[in-house]
């Protein structure tokens, strides 16, 4: 299994930072590369099973299950249905942690996968991490 990792500390507080990251449908409101987000199925977005499409700002699609929503300790897991990106067997989380000394949030995003064929591990975690990256710099001007 490749893996692919991207964090990043934000100053205003984990539950702060919680309540705009476990939106499952609210990635249009951070992530730059995503126009539009719908849920198609399994449920309204806020529990396990649900799926939604997001668009992207080049047309692109992508089908996304919602895997797991853990309230206490503040983690969004997902999986790729389907997507054009290099990868197969995809399944992400997204953490928020508190920051104990200055009150502020500390976001991971973690993923494992398989590279698909004809693309290296190193080529996959590339692709990705650049996405996790312009994702959490777009939170950051939404949040502070």
């Amino acid at each position: 299994m490749a893996q692919a990792y991207w964090s990043s500390v934000f100053t205003s507080s984990a539950d702060e930072t919680w309540a705009v990251v476990r939106q499952f449908n609210g990635l249009p409101d951070w992530h730059p590369a995503i126009r539009a987000s719908e849920i198609i199925g399994g449920g309204n977005g806020l529990t396990p099973g649900a799926v939604r499409l997001l668009t992207g700002m080049d047309g692109s699609t992508y089908q996304e299950r919602l895997a797991g929503l853990d309230e206490v300790d503040r983690k969004l897991t997902y999986e790729i249905v389907e997507a054009p990106l290099p990868v197969r067997g995809y399944r992400s989380t997204l953490h928020v942690q508190p920051v104990a000394d200055t009150g502020g949030a500390f976001l991971s995003w973690h993923a494992a996968f398989e590279p698909a064929e004809g693309t290296t591990a190193r080529e996959a975690t590339a692709v990705l991490e650049a996405a996790y990256a312009s994702a959490l710099a777009g939170l950051h001007t939404i949040i502070a």
